[in-house]
């Protein structure tokens, strides 16, 4: 069985993995880990199942999906907490729980890596092959004067393999995030 990183389809997927093995590491270097500060609420918008991985049911929709999440300002070694919501216009809800961090790559650009578990009902949209999922997001923003970020998000859903089936999806969104003190 072929793993589907592997396939042909997540073709433009690969290539983002080894551009961020090139980039990633000297931004990390001069990148600063921002410690505990204002709790931020952030909204998004963009896409379920961008590249379109069809399901074993055929499903090869890429519906509209909204996003809320909270991110804690407590952070414990540059590490908070988050909690977000999800939908998408197909009916899929996504409810998730992980740990965030923000790193500073000058002081206006914040990179946000985040990891997650996740509870998802499928309604009519892509069956992931489970409830419980796991979720890995990459968020890029630029914080303005008044503490607002404006950003771009990528992000994974998947169950990891632990079930037979897993279509996994990934999904592109922008967000804005508003301080909450």
């Amino acid at each position: 069985m072929q793993h589907t990183f592997f396939s042909v389809r997540f073709q433009w997927l690969r290539i983002l993995c080894v551009l961020t093995l090139f980039l990633v590491p000297p931004l990390a270097g001069a990148a600063t880990l921002m410690p505990s500060g204002a709790p931020y609420l952030s909204v998004g918008a963009g896409v379920f199942n961008l590249v379109g991985a069809v399901d074993n049911g055929g499903y090869n929709h890429t519906p509209a999906e909204f996003n809320v999440e909270y991110q804690s300002g407590f952070r414990f070694y540059g590490i908070g907490y988050m909690l977000g919501l999800l939908a998408n216009t197909d009916g899929g809800v996504d409810g998730y729980g992980g740990l965030y961090a923000d790193l500073a790559l000058t002081p206006h650009w914040i990179l946000t890596p985040e990891a997650a578990v996740s509870g998802y009902s499928q309604g009519n949209s892509k069956n992931m092959g489970s409830t419980f999922l796991f979720r890995l997001e990459l968020g890029l923003a630029y914080q303005m004067d008044n503490g607002g970020r404006l950003g771009l998000k990528i992000a994974h859903l998947s169950n990891a393999d632990i079930y037979p089936r897993n279509p996994g999806e990934n999904e592109l969104l922008v967000t804005y995030s508003f301080p909450l003190s």
